[in-house]
């Protein structure tokens, strides 16, 4: 008996990184966001009194039971944009953790009251961000990459100069997640098995002419006819595939070595963001494929996220000294973030004020060099200053990656070099914490 409710203990609280389901929150509240705002200008002709569908015709749509709308009592126009509006700025906040509990709460509860109001506009996509929000509200943690969490870090760091734990999270979100995920795809594969065009490898080719979804000319489709048959057994067998994640464990040995050293999971994964980014890319699907990615970043665990640190390290050897002003208050926020964005522990930080440290790691630098101008030293032992070194740094760091080409633009050089050398003059006015540049 102890051992069965040791493993039921596991099997619903063990405690895993709630590093995904804090990503799946913010990428949620982006999605919905994306879209809602889309429709922006159908407000009021979509969810009020005074649009296409008044509440006395609404029996013609409207689910008949377990329904959920706040548009039920809200239906003056003026009124209903306001609330619409309100959403807007709760998914705002939602999206970079502001009260990041509360506002799941809210926008997920708003969320159902639009599309609940009007079933007609919706699609897959919407479906599935329903699912995935009332997971979120019913989680037991989502502040992970948030504004309060951030907080939380910055006043800990100050007192220890030591980060928090990483946040963890009961794994039972987790698993209701993976079985949503399950449920969709295989059922979505089975009901494919019951007509003739998926078995016949035509229906991809249909959708390729479709008026409504496709995204190219009809010479531009037609070259793509032949893949049709392809992409129809690819879509039914990835589909199905999401049932080896109901097979033990123990029994993975079977499967091809190529297969079995990665996990199951992400293979899968990447599949289906292949089949979704795919179809996106020919046809306008609506929010399916940003609604399915979002629901996968919540499947992502620790050990997914050592795999991803793995892979994208393979090649990488050493780490990047940041030589920084332990005495300047500007230079250490500007380390603490560094530091939190570094995700893949890429630098190391060296107060240069610490005369073994900086004898150790950059005997040929005076202090009086190091003062002027933030450095860094690569594994390869090159040395970068300056902007130039925040330039480098932008290579090695996933979270900074997007900003690298715009610091490589004719003319941002020489101006961030002169930015930077005025921040640098200014930094030694900083004093409690503050600075006034």
């Amino acid at each position: 008996m102890k051992r069965v409710i040791s493993y039921l203990n596991r099997f619903f609280f063990e405690e895993v990184s709630a590093t995904g389901f804090g990503l799946m929150r913010a990428a949620w509240a982006f999605t919905v966001l994306f879209y809602m705002l889309g429709s922006a200008t159908d407000v009021v002709r979509y969810y009020s009194e005074g649009g296409i569908l008044p509440q006395d015709l609404g029996y013609l749509v409207f689910r008949s039971e377990y329904r959920f709308t706040l548009l039920q009592y809200i239906t003056d126009p003026t009124a209903v944009v306001a609330l619409w509006s309100v959403f807007m700025v709760c998914l705002v906040c939602m999206m970079i953790g502001m009260w990041p509990r509360l506002m799941t709460i809210i926008c997920v509860l708003l969320l159902f009251s639009f599309h609940e109001r009007n079933l007609q506009p919706l699609g897959g996509g919407d479906t599935v961000l329903r699912i995935i929000g009332f997971i979120l509200m019913i989680a037991p943690e989502v502040s992970a990459f948030s504004l309060a969490r951030l907080e939380h870090q910055w006043n800990h760091w100050k007192k220890t100069g030591k980060y928090l734990a990483p946040l963890k999270t009961h794994i039972w979100p987790y698993r209701i997640l993976l079985w949503q995920i399950l449920i969709i795809y295989v059922t979505s594969a089975w009901d494919k098995l019951q007509g003739v065009m998926w078995m016949g490898g035509t229906v991809v080719e249909a959708g390729f002419h479709h008026t409504h979804f496709v995204r190219w000319s009809k010479d531009i489709m037609d070259g793509w006819v032949w893949f049709s048959p392809y992409a129809c057994f690819y879509t039914l067998m990835f589909e199905f595939g999401w049932l080896l994640m109901l097979v033990p464990r123990e029994t993975w040995h079977v499967l091809p070595l190529w297969i079995r050293r990665h996990s199951i999971k992400r293979w899968l994964i990447a599949g289906s963001l292949g089949f979704h980014w795919g179809i996106f890319a020919f046809m306008d699907v609506g929010s399916f494929p940003l609604a399915m990615s979002t629901a996968f970043l919540g499947l992502l665990l620790d050990q997914d996220w050592a795999a991803y640190k793995k892979t994208l390290n393979k090649r990488w050897k050493g780490r990047i000294i940041i030589l920084y002003d332990g005495a300047c208050g500007l230079c250490r926020r500007s380390i603490f973030m560094l530091q939190l964005m570094d995700v893949l522990n890429r630098i190391k930080p060296v107060d240069f004020r610490d005369g073994i440290l900086r004898s150790k790691h950059a005997p040929d630098l005076s202090e009086s060099d190091l003062d002027r101008a933030m450095h860094i030293k690569t594994p390869q032992g090159k040395f970068y200053k300056g902007f130039d070194a925040f330039r480098k740094l932008s290579w090695h760091m996933p979270t900074l990656k997007l900003l690298t080409p715009l610091l490589y633009l004719p003319g941002v050089a020489p101006v961030g070099r002169m930015i930077y050398a005025k921040i640098a003059v200014s930094r030694n006015k900083c004093a409690h914490g503050a600075c006034k540049i």
